[in-house]
């Protein structure tokens, strides 16, 4: 492969030297001494079979064929230096792979975005949705937001906001002021979490409804959006659920609530490279909104 590609550093002497015109100038350019480029420029021409340089007194001008070549080596240089940048120099090491769950995703972070690229104009963010279920490892991000008990292995765990869960309806669906009466609406329930309606029941001392929730949904977003629809009452985080109550769409069905027993977390995994400041710069933006939200 590769095969009649002549040496890289014989390519990069004969594009230098036709560029400035003459082995010293090239030489400073390269870090070499001139009789080290020239002699570069020599096995270039000897091994292409051909002159690429007319040689006059201290001066160095190009042949037909020279002329030829340098446009075709020097955007490959172009073409090389520019991909290496982008991949792997300033603007590639300020992109920021950040990963959460499609809930919080649109309920909490997205709203909020805009004020960290006003604060961080020069950071790319790329911004990922989790499913649920989906193994923690199979992507390569640099803050992961999980929802659980903090117990991961694979990286770096910081609190991120803990929340109480709350049970909300439409307002037409209000149950009434006696939380028993809980028990007789149409459920919604969130699969995945610790905090269920059978956890809800026992811990304020309400008997269960005699058969399981109306409704199991994947996402806290879908028990939202169903809940404004009327077709149960939703047990929410109250960070997703603050959007929906703030702008009347859903009201608290009870004012009993349930404690936050799990929360959210920044995991940093192991793999990548935490002291990176834009990482740094936007783990700490994450920690003070969440702050700001109270949770």
């Amino acid at each position: 492969m590769y095969q009649e590609l002549p040496p890289l550093p014989w390519l990069r002497a004969f594009d230098a030297s036709a560029r400035l015109g003459n082995f010293t100038l090239a030489a400073q350019e390269l870090g070499l001494t001139p009789s080290a480029v020239s002699y570069q420029v020599r096995g270039l021409e000897a091994t292409l079979g051909h002159k690429l340089f007319v040689r006059k007194q201290k001066s160095l001008f190009l042949t037909r064929l020279g002329q030829a070549y340098l446009p075709v080596v020097s955007k490959a240089f172009g073409d090389l230096e520019a991909t290496t940048s982008n991949l792997f120099g300033k603007s590639a090491a300020q992109e920021i792979t950040l990963r959460c769950l499609s809930s919080l995703n649109m309920l909490w972070l997205a709203p909020r975005l805009s004020r960290f690229q006003a604060q961080h104009p020069d950071c790319r963010l790329r911004v990922l949705s989790a499913l649920w279920g989906e193994t923690p490892e199979a992507l390569q991000i640099d803050i992961d937001i999980r929802y659980g008990n903090g117990s991961w292995s694979d990286g770096e765990v910081t609190r991120l906001m803990h929340h109480e869960v709350l049970a909300v309806c439409a307002p037409a669906l209000h149950p009434g002021p006696d939380p028993q009466a809980l028990a007789s609406c149409p459920l919604i329930e969130v699969i995945g979490v610790t905090d269920t309606w059978h956890h809800f029941f026992a811990l304020h001392g309400l008997a269960p409804p005699s058969s399981g929730p109306a409704l199991k949904v994947d996402q806290s977003l879908i028990a939202l959006e169903l809940a404004t629809r009327g077709m149960g009452v939703a047990l929410i985080a109250r960070v997703f659920a603050q959007r929906y109550l703030e702008s009347g769409a859903l009201v608290e069905a009870t004012d009993l609530a349930l404690p936050a027993r799990e929360g959210h977390y920044i995991v940093q995994p192991e793999a990548r490279n935490h002291f990176r400041p834009e990482v740094a710069a936007l783990k700490d933006w994450l920690l003070q909104e969440a702050a700001q939200t109270g949770c």
